[in-house]
């Protein structure tokens, strides 16, 4: 008799047990009857991009409960890429419920927190209503297969009552926006030569997009790697410059803009699609004093949207070529003497010498005078009255010994030597005549000779 009243206590006791966790169960069913939200081969936009699921909750125990949904899992193509969340739109449909209240009816987008669906009546009353999903084209980062897991949770207010269903979200699309940024004759390098100063000849980069949906695009530059050459020296800071064409509007650039260490916006706008031109140009003042050599480095574009941030790398090759040479200007009308007579004052005429060279080894500036100064009836001009005098402004660099007037002798002789480093040098050889007693009439000259040698 005893064994008999324990066992019927028992089965009361599990009784109560399944009652309690019967108090609320929820049904989650996609309204094409499959068992998984599934967005495949679907219009960018329309009603037939919109996929529904119907949510019924059953309750039995009188209290109140809520209903929430979270992305369980990231929603991840077959690359490993994360879709941008914000590209799924979720909301509730109005009326489509009985009792409660539904909530979420203006348009949001999938969360990996919960969001609130759904509260009961006070009376926690069994109920049902419908979620929409649609996709946003515009807001699709990367193409691919993608999936990932969205739960629904029913919880009781005041109560552990609860229940959770688990559906598998499935998505095939591709991203409507698309970026391109490449090197003209090279997608991934650019090649700059010294004599690359204007955009006729000067290589360059061009980046074009297409499929932006209005949001905002911002493309930044930045030096990744500095250019160097083989023994590791640097390329000048502003012996690169860059000029950009393209849509004025949304360019940040404009002219010669020296390449520059850091990160540089050179483009924004909100256009739909667009195409810039980022040419690479040596500057002509600065590469004369830039070491000879090839020089390697690496140049970054950034692109940022609302779908996040693309990184593109493009290599810089710059050849910049031995430079030795000499330029002289002389005075309007030349070299040239003219009414000298014994009484007047002597004549100077200034010549004008510039060398340029990237060799960094000294060099010398010679004059040769294969002989003196004589007419046509081969009367010498005494030399004592023909002088040289060098002037090596201030701030230059390299030494002379013709710091005062001397006589011009033939021959060939140095009037101007580099510094060690055989820098750059701009100087004035001054000529002086002045008219003597004994000198002869007539038309006097002489051919002056320079000449650039490395010592």
């Amino acid at each position: 008799m005893l064994r008999g009243v324990i066992i019927s206590i028992l089965f009361c006791l599990m009784g109560l047990t399944q009652a309690s966790f019967a108090a609320v169960a929820l049904s989650v069913n996609p309204i094409d009857g499959s068992n998984s939200l599934r967005f495949e081969n679907l219009p960018v936009a329309g009603a037939g991009n919109k996929q529904e699921i119907h949510i019924r909750v059953s309750s039995t125990n009188g209290t109140r409960y809520q209903v929430f949904q979270r992305m369980l899992e990231p929603i991840v193509n077959e690359k490993g890429e994360a879709l941008n969340l914000q590209a799924v739109q979720t909301q509730t449909l109005s009326n489509s419920n009985s009792f409660g209240t539904l909530y979420l009816q203006n348009s949001d987008h999938l969360s990996m927190s919960d969001q609130l669906l759904y509260s009961s009546s006070p009376s926690g009353a069994s109920d049902a209503f419908i979620i929409g999903y649609s996709l946003n084209q515009n807001l699709i980062n990367s193409g691919g297969n993608f999936r990932g897991r969205l739960v629904f949770t029913v919880r009781g207010m005041g109560n552990d009552a609860n229940d959770q269903v688990t559906i598998d979200v499935f998505l095939k699309t591709s991203s409507n926006f698309k970026i391109s940024v490449k090197g003209a004759h090279n997608p991934n390098r650019v090649s700059i030569h010294s004599s690359d100063t204007s955009v006729k000849t000067a290589d360059f980069v061009s980046i074009s997009f297409s499929g932006n949906g209005g949001q905002e695009i911002r493309i930044y530059q930045e030096i990744e790697t500095l250019p160097r050459n083989e023994t590791d020296q640097a390329l000048g800071a502003d012996v690169l410059q860059m000029d950009a064409q393209g849509a004025i509007e949304g360019l940040r650039i404009q002219g010669g803009n020296s390449l520059r260490a850091g990160r540089s916006l050179i483009y924004s706008s909100n256009n739909a699609e667009d195409n810039l031109l980022i040419y690479f140009l040596v500057n002509a003042d600065q590469v004369g004093q830039q070491d000879a050599g090839s020089y390697e480095g690496r140049i970054k574009y950034i692109v940022q949207t609302g779908l996040g941030s693309q990184e593109f790398s493009v290599d810089i090759h710059c050849d910049i070529l031995p430079v030795f040479t000499m330029n002289v200007t002389a005075p309007p009308g030349g070299v040239s003497f003219t009414h000298v007579l014994v009484n007047n004052p002597p004549q100077e005429k200034e010549v004008l010498i510039t060398v340029f060279s990237n060799l960094h080894r000294p060099y010398q500036v010679l004059q040769d005078l294969k002989t003196g100064m004589v007419n046509s009836q081969g009367k010498e001009f005494d030399n004592k009255y023909f002088n040289i005098q060098v002037e090596i402004p201030s701030g230059e660099k390299g030494q002379t010994d013709f710091t005062e007037f001397s006589p011009v002798q033939t021959g060939e002789y140095p009037i101007f030597s580099s510094d060690a480093h055989g820098s750059r040098a701009t100087f004035k050889a001054v000529y002086r005549l002045q008219g003597y007693a004994q000198m002869s009439a007539g038309d006097f000259s002489a051919p002056i000779r320079f000449s650039l040698n490395q010592k």
